[in-house]
């Protein structure tokens, strides 16, 4: 589970008062991960979420004697919407014994809909391909591994429950590693606004200086000032997880010669390996698009591979950038070179 408490705290709040309906096949997981799960329960029990479990397979009894130690507080019950929602609104979780149930099947997903809930979390007996996040729209067209769980899971989502999760039952403490931190342990399909990109606000500054403080200090990045940011704020875009600022990038439009600069480009270390990078510098060619500009060149040094070959960057000369820039680039230690891209 990640460490940034930050980032974990955010989702107190963020979930309290939702409803979280869990499948899971107690008989089949290894009695560490069931127990931990349990316990887990308790956590989002004590912050206000609401919980319903459906055992499937045959392995209720466990589940029953785990909620008895653990002291939580819950009720048995069926597939009924208006009993599930009076036993959820007295703060009990609600426990559905479904041997039979299909995983992600349509008399779960109706119910699970009916409820309003606002994520089915699948306990599987192994890890799902497909990565950590991924927008229903993605899902849909996955044809790798995992493809028909992914298409099914993405159908779920259509049919009005925002946010799947397939977690792989065998890995202890995945539920909590899943749902308190930004980058998850299992693989989650949404349709809602899980992941944007926006506009900085004045309120995302302070935070985006401390993001990229590490970077600034190893000298990747360009030193950059509160007062700077301030006075440039319709140059920079923010990604967001759940409202978390977890990267950025800058848009600085020149007139002479028209084009723009790409810069401050920053992913959280923790976010990794997910091409979020990607899909800022993308956000940013579309905004310069918009904005009529023919092409746009970055100032780097250690990502040159990642712009070169990812996103169809060209070296170019210093004399081809705004002189303004050359200037900067000569008066600072930094070694970079200079890639450019035609995007209109």
């Amino acid at each position: 589970m990640q460490s940034d408490l930050r980032a974990v705290l955010q989702y107190v709040p963020f979930f309290r008062g939702k409803t979280f309906v869990l499948v899971i096949d107690a008989a089949r997981m290894p009695e560490l991960a069931l127990a931990e799960a349990l316990l887990d329960l308790i956590a989002l029990q004590q912050i206000g979420v609401k919980l319903v479990v459906v055992s499937i397979g045959n392995g209720k009894a466990q589940i029953d004697q785990l909620l008895i130690d653990g002291e939580l507080k819950w009720q048995l019950a069926e597939f009924e919407k208006d009993q599930v929602g009076s036993i959820l609104d007295r703060g009990q979780l609600v426990l559905i014994e479904k041997p039979e149930l299909e995983r992600l099947g349509d008399e779960l997903v109706e119910f699970t809909s009916s409820l309003g809930a606002f994520k089915l979390i699948v306990f599987l007996s192994e890890q799902v391909s497909g990565g950590n996040a991924i927008s229903s729209e993605d899902a849909r067209k996955w044809d790798g591994e995992g493809q028909a769980l992914l298409h099914r899971a993405a159908e779920v989502c259509i049919l009005g429950v925002p946010r799947v999760h397939l977690l792989n039952e065998n890995h202890q403490g995945v539920l909590m590693d899943e749902l308190f931190s930004n980058e998850g342990a299992g693989v989650m399909v949404y349709a809602d606004d899980y992941l944007s990109i926006r506009p900085i606000a004045p309120d995302d500054i302070s935070e985006l200086l401390a993001m990229v403080g590490r970077s600034m200090r190893d000298a990747h990045l360009v030193p950059r000032s509160y007062e700077e940011i301030e006075s440039l704020l319709d140059d920079f875009l923010v990604m967001t997880i759940d409202d978390n600022v977890v990267g950025c990038v800058a848009l600085h439009c020149s007139e002479e010669p028209k084009c723009a600069e790409i810069a401050c480009l920053y992913v959280k270390q923790s976010h990794g390996s997910q091409g979020y990078g990607k899909l800022l510098v993308k956000a940013a060619e579309q905004q310069a698009r918009e904005l009529g500009i023919p092409w746009v060149f970055a100032l780097s040094n250690r990502a040159i591979d990642f712009f070169v070959k990812q996103l169809g960057y060209e070296p170019c000369p210093i004399k081809v950038i705004p002189t303004s820039r050359q200037a900067r680039m000569r008066s600072t230690t930094r070694e970079s070179l200079v890639i450019r891209k035609t995007i209109i």
